[in-house]
């Protein structure tokens, strides 16, 4: 290879190189596998408690520092989680007072259920700009919902 494509691919890789780590690093979403898990202000068992999670409680993944999970939930608030308590179970928690939960991803489909502010759902399907709700313990589907009613998604 001549010294041309070399600086050619030397700069490449500088250009690539950060676009591949900033994919490596952006903000997943995950949920809290047990209930009532500590949520801490560092990545310490020794850290104080900042509040405890449900089952289900979905997350957004900041980074890891070895054992231990750095998040921001729903509410904007961060805090740190014991790795081994965190599901790749996929939820979601409704942001606003009352949402209609629809048969189909149509706001013109029949409504079969409503949902509260604060409720936690697994996500089993997404079509768009819909999320398809159901149950955390046993799978069974709820119906859909826009996605810009909640959270996780």
């Amino acid at each position: 290879m001549n010294k041309h494509k070399k600086i050619s691919a030397f700069r490449a890789c500088l250009f690539i190189s950060p676009m591949v780590l900033a994919l490596a690093v952006s903000a997943s979403s995950k949920s809290i596998g047990k209930d009532q898990a500590n949520i801490r202000a560092e990545p310490s068992l020794n850290s104080p408690i900042l509040f405890t999670a449900p089952l289900g409680y979905p997350i957004e993944i900041k980074k890891e520092n070895g054992d231990w999970i750095n998040f921001v939930d729903w509410q904007n608030k961060n805090g740190w989680v014991y790795k081994p308590l965190v599901s790749d179970i996929e939820t979601v928690v409704i942001l606003v007072d009352k949402a209609n939960v629809r048969s189909a991803a149509n706001p013109k489909s029949q409504v079969v259920a409503n949902a509260e502010m604060g409720e936690i759902y697994s996500i089993i399907a997404k079509n768009g700009q819909w999320v398809q709700l159901g149950y955390y313990q046993d799978k069974s589907v709820l119906g859909w919902i826009r996605d810009d009613l909640v959270f996780g998604e």
